[in-house]
């Protein structure tokens, strides 16, 4: 009898084993089987840049979530709206303009937003060379400005061209052309290939722009008034779980080191809480000056 007990606990350990392998394994399938999550980055910087920043981040969420998460970049800003309009992406970062057509005619709900430099807001601004003379916008009347993107960039054309309009300055008043991205628009303004550059005030503090340039020499003669930052958003459908998963992810990087160099990689110090009414300030500068 004695053995047979024993052959039958085996055999129940046995069975127990291998139904725990077997939801393992279905655990397992079901991750691997399910539909990747769809990463976009507007293309705040070039795509090789961006990879770098964000790729950490992306296996960071796959790990964490146990599902594929795949980055997708964008070459140029037409190609990311255009699948934007798809509602290509399940989570996308975005400017400020495009987050507030897309909540109102696509369906996506901000779910957090940047923190760069231990700021929580972003400024738009407009640069000059120091040794220019120019020091007040009223000067810029006839002058060439250099936006650091088209109509659609928030910080780079809406909120400067803003400060120009608050400053009596209006459409034809002054030659305005596009950069390829911020960075260009400041880097031009210093080696005086344009009067003056619109981008955000941050831009002058980035990697990017303090290795090539002195930004001593260059000055800031208007700026705007600290806004809410770049948000992440995602479709409104999503699954309640998933979106509180990715969130309480996204937040919660700057509690532990694994997370905080995901952030350093990213050229971020945190994400933070925001709800789309945050956006109403935005929303404000936008009608003012009648953006897209």
């Amino acid at each position: 009898m004695g053995h047979r007990h024993k052959v039958n606990q085996i055999s129940r350990s046995a069975f127990k084993v291998n139904i725990l392998l077997l939801l393992l394994a279905a655990n397992l399938f079901t991750s691997v089987m399910a539909d990747p999550l769809l990463v976009g980055i507007f293309p705040r910087r070039d795509a090789v840049v961006t990879a770098n920043l964000f790729r950490p981040l992306t296996r960071y969420l796959q790990e964490q979530l146990q599902r594929p998460v795949n980055l997708e970049l964008s070459p140029n800003y037409d190609i990311f709206l255009e699948r934007l309009q798809k509602r290509h992406y399940d989570l996308v970062h975005m400017n400020q303009l495009e987050y507030i057509n897309a909540h109102e005619k696509l369906g996506y709900d901000a779910l957090v937003q940047n923190e760069e430099f231990g700021e929580k807001t972003i400024r738009g601004a407009i640069y000059v060379r120091r040794d220019s003379g120019i020091r007040q916008l009223e000067q810029l009347r006839d002058k060439k400005i250099l936006f650091g993107g088209g109509p659609r960039a928030m910080m780079s054309y809406i909120v400067p061209t803003y400060l120009l309009r608050q400053a009596g300055l209006e459409a034809g008043d002054y030659q305005e052309t596009y950069a390829i991205n911020p960075p260009n628009a400041v880097l031009s303004t210093y080696l005086k290939r344009t009067d003056a550059g619109g981008a955000g005030e941050v831009v002058q503090r980035l990697p990017m722009v303090t290795k090539k340039i002195n930004v001593d020499e260059l000055a800031v003669i208007a700026v705007s008034e600290p806004l809410p930052h770049l948000p992440w958003a995602v479709k409104e459908e999503m699954d309640d779980d998933l979106k509180t998963r990715l969130k309480n992810l996204l937040l919660g990087l700057k509690a532990s080191p694994q997370g905080e160099e995901i952030l350093r990689q990213a050229r971020l110090s945190a994400f933070n809480p925001v709800d789309d009414e945050d956006y109403d300030s935005h929303r404000a500068i936008i009608d003012a000056i009648h953006a897209p």
